[in-house]
C-alpha cells in the first residue's frame, strides 16, 4: 500500500462517492489533517483514510480490489497498529463507505470487533428559518474571524488555548480554518471562552459542525445558540451542514434537533483494543503473510 504525499481534489474525484463520509472526504481532498494509503498512486481504486481530527480510519473506494485486500492483514499488523501506538491511541476504530468492505476486513480481526452506531443530521438549504437566539445575559457571542484570531494571539482571551487546540485538531492551523471555515464563540464577562461551534470538516459545499462547551457552562443553551448562528451563516453561503454524533449521546441529538437539523442516517463504527491485535492467534493473518 502506498502513502499519498499530496491529498487534493484529483484524489477525491478518484475515491469519494455519494455515500462517502464527508469528514473523511475532507481529508482525502486535503482540507483537513490526516493520511491516505492507496493501492495505486496513479490510478487509485481503494484507500484507507486516517482522520487526525476523528482519530479513526475509513475504508473507501472498491471493496473487491484484488490488488488491495490481500494486503489488509499485514497492513493492519505492521502499519496501522504501530501508527496508532505512536500516537498513544489504544484502540483501532474504523468505518466503511460500503458494507461490502466488511467480509474482507472481518476475516482479519475475527471476534475482537465491537460495534456502535453514529447518527448524522443534516440541514436543508430549501427550508431555513432565521434563528431565534435565547442566550443568557452572562454570555456574548463573537464570530471567530481574523479580528478575533488576533485577540487570541495577543492574549486578550484568558483561555485561548481551549479554542486554539480545538481548531488545530481539525485544521492543523488557525490560518487553514480562517481560509475555509466559519465559527462562533460564547464569551463570559471575564473574556473567557465558554463554548465554541465551528466548521470542523469541509468537503465541497458541506461543512461538518464541531461543538465544544466547557463543563461549567453546559445545559444552559449556549451550544445550541452558537450552532444556530453557525447554521445561519452557512445557509447564507449556500453551505449544507453535517452533524455527526454517537447514538448514545442524547444531549448531542437534542442540540442538533433544537438547531433545526434533520436526522439523515445512521452508520456503524467498529473498534477493538489494539492490545488484542496479536497476529499469532489469528491464522488468517499468518496465511495472508505467507502468500
Amino acid at each position: 500500500m502506498i502513502l499519498i504525499n499530496e491529498r487534493n481534489e484529483w484524489l477525491a474525484n478518484k475515491l469519494v462517492t455519494a455515500d462517502s463520509d464527508m469528514m473523511f472526504a475532507g481529508v482525502v481532498a486535503g482540507n483537513n489533517p490526516g493520511q491516505v494509503w492507496v493501492d495505486n498512486e496513479v490510478d487509485p481504486r481503494s484507500a484507507i483514510v486516517w482522520s487526525g481530527g476523528l482519530g479513526g480510519f475509513n475504508f473507501m473506494g472498491s471493496a473487491s480490489n484484488v490488488s488491495f485486500n490481500p494486503f489488509l492483514a499485514s497492513f493492519i499488523d505492521d502499519e496501522m497498529i504501530p501508527f496508532l501506538q505512536s500516537k498513544k491511541i489504544d484502540s483501532f476504530e474504523f468505518s466503511v463507505d460500503s458494507d461490502d468492505w466488511y467480509p474482507a476486513i472481518y476475516q482479519f480481526i475475527g471476534g475482537r470487533k465491537i460495534e456502535s452506531y453514529q447518527l448524522v443530521y443534516k440541514s436543508n438549504l430549501k427550508e431555513h428559518e432565521i434563528p431565534c437566539i435565547n442566550l443568557s445575559a452572562r454570555y456574548h457571542t463573537v464570530e471567530i474571524d481574523k479580528t478575533f484570531a488576533l485577540e487570541l494571539v495577543h492574549g486578550d482571551i484568558k483561555n485561548a488555548d481551549f479554542l486554539i487546540n480545538y481548531i488545530e485538531l481539525y485544521w492543523e492551523t488557525i490560518h487553514n480554518f480562517l481560509h475555509m471555515g466559519y465559527g462562533y464563540a460564547a464569551l463570559t464577562a471575564n473574556n473567557e471562552i465558554a463554548s465554541i461551534a465551528i466548521s470542523s470538516f469541509v468537503f465541497g459545499s458541506t461543512h461538518a459542525v464541531g461543538v465544544e462547551t466547557l463543563e461549567a457552562h453546559r445545559n444552559q443553551g449556549v451550544s445550541s445558540s452558537l450552532v444556530k448562528l453557525l447554521l445561519n451563516r452557512l445557509h447564507k453561503n449556500r453551505i449544507a451542514a453535517w452533524w455527526d454524533c454517537m447514538e448514545a449521546n442524547i444531549a448531542s441529538q437534542k442540540t442538533a434537533a433544537k438547531a433545526g437539523l434533520n436526522l439523515s442516517h445512521r452508520y456503524k463504527i467498529n473498534w477493538f483494543h489494539i492490545s488484542e491485535c496479536m497476529p499469532a492467534i489469528n491464522p488468517n493473518i499468518i496465511a495472508a503473510k505467507m502468500h
